[in-house]
């Protein structure tokens, strides 16, 4: 007989002043609002007493604005009634709610508080702070996986220093950054004479992070022919520097490595050592896309407008704007989240309100234009797609050579 799959009911994510919470929906009306007699209270003075109602219907939920006095926006756009599905975010005041389906016998554990530095409050995000803590405490890799601009490194720096490393340096590498005939060097060094251009011995990366972490990004596209010195490292045997005879040391090292690619694809291709991805993949910590947390973008651009007040001046969002931001897809996460304020916070100026048509305006900023866009971000892009060949990429980017190495390694502040 086939096991009966657990049919799939709703509940509710609310983030407002306190953070992130969920609450079930019934078969009833959910009422939202900051009334103590409200379902669902709200702590948010931009909200009515009984803001809106949220009910369970056919395949999603309706949503029922109440007569709100700053309205209730779903897409950018104020609305009476309309009906979400699962991941539909809902924006009111300050304050955003995400319909969210769970499967009827998932547990609802409680989860702990959020990562210091890490974009986002959401439960999602809150759990993920949980799985860190937990793996803060060993010294085995880590891998972690997500698309580009989730944050990822930031992510590898909580495992560091929320552990007992964190007194240690923490050294970051980018591997598609370096050139690939100086991998091997950058990580374990080398001695003088080594190769062209190896006028005096030089510590590498390993012996710089001695006790604490070393950070390896975008570990898919590290050299195959390195690969194996690697793999010895990691599995704790003596390394030694390019060009050494002898000198070898056993590195106190730990591994945080990521990526954006399917490993598994890359190993399948040929273009990754099976025995290194097993190696790495020992624990996984899976950052989630943008739009599988929506409920923390309104945190996230408050801080990113933030950031930007220094260069655009003081910015705030409307409710509909915060609303049209929740509803983009994002598939360049919070990087492209924060061009996009920039963009909208500068043809505001000097009004201090971005509205939903702003942020319209800024998400069709046209295409070839952003290609153009020398960003740190855009060259690696750039150097992926021409598989690592620096000249090509740089040609790409109609850059010299020069500028374009030093722009792949320049510090990009994130959020």
């Amino acid at each position: 007989m086939a096991p009966t799959v657990a049919p799939r009911a709703w509940v509710v994510e609310l983030q407002d002043e306190l953070g992130a919470r969920r609450a079930p929906l019934s078969d009833g009306k959910l009422i939202v609002g900051t009334s103590s007699s409200a379902d669902l209270v709200v702590h948010d003075p931009t909200v009515s007493g009984r803001h809106c109602a949220l009910l369970v219907h056919g395949g999603g939920v309706v949503i029922e604005d109440l007569g709100s006095k700053n309205g209730t926006y779903l897409g950018g756009g104020r609305i009476r009634e309309a009906w979400g599905r699962a991941g539909t975010a809902v924006a009111i005041g300050r304050s955003t709610l995400v319909v969210v389906p769970v499967e009827v016998d998932e547990p609802e554990v409680p989860p702990g508080e959020p990562l210091p530095g890490v974009a986002g409050v959401s439960l999602a995000m809150r759990r993920l702070a949980d799985q860190v803590r937990r793996l803060a405490r060993h010294s085995l890799p880590v891998l972690v996986s997500g698309e580009s601009g989730t944050g990822k490194e930031l992510v590898a720096r909580a495992l560091h220093s929320e552990g007992p490393r964190a007194s240690r340096p923490f050294v970051a590498i980018n591997v598609t950054a370096v050139p690939r005939e100086l991998v091997e060097s950058e990580l374990f060094g080398h001695e003088r004479g080594a190769f062209t251009g190896a006028h005096a011995r030089r510590e590498g990366a390993f012996t710089e992070a001695e006790g604490g972490t070393l950070f390896l990004d975008e570990i898919g596209d590290f050299p195959l022919e390195a690969q194996p010195k690697l793999l010895r490292a990691l599995d704790g045997y003596e390394v030694r520097r390019v060009g050494g005879a002898g000198a070898r040391r056993r590195p106190d090292v730990r591994v945080v490595a990521a990526t954006h690619a399917s490993l598994e694809q890359r190993v399948k291709g040929g273009e990754f050592r099976r025995d290194l991805f097993h190696r790495l993949e020992c624990f996984v910590v899976a950052v989630p896309p943008l739009r599988e947390r929506r409920g923390d973008i309104g945190a996230i651009a408050r801080e990113l407008l933030g950031q930007l007040a220094r260069d655009v001046g003081p910015r705030s969002l409307t409710t509909a704007a915060l609303s049209r931001l929740s509803a983009h897809e994002w598939p360049g996460n919070v990087r492209e989240l924060r061009n996009v304020l920039c963009r909208a916070a500068d043809a505001t100026a000097p009004a201090a309100r971005i509205d939903a048509e702003d942020v319209e305006r800024a998400l069709r900023r046209d295409a070839p234009a952003l290609a153009k866009c020398p960003t740190p971000e855009r060259a690696r892009a750039l150097l992926r797609e021409n598989s690592g060949n620096l000249s090509a990429a740089a040609r790409a980017a109609g850059m010299p050579r020069t500028s374009f190495r030093k722009l792949l390694t320049a510090c990009v502040e994130r959020i």
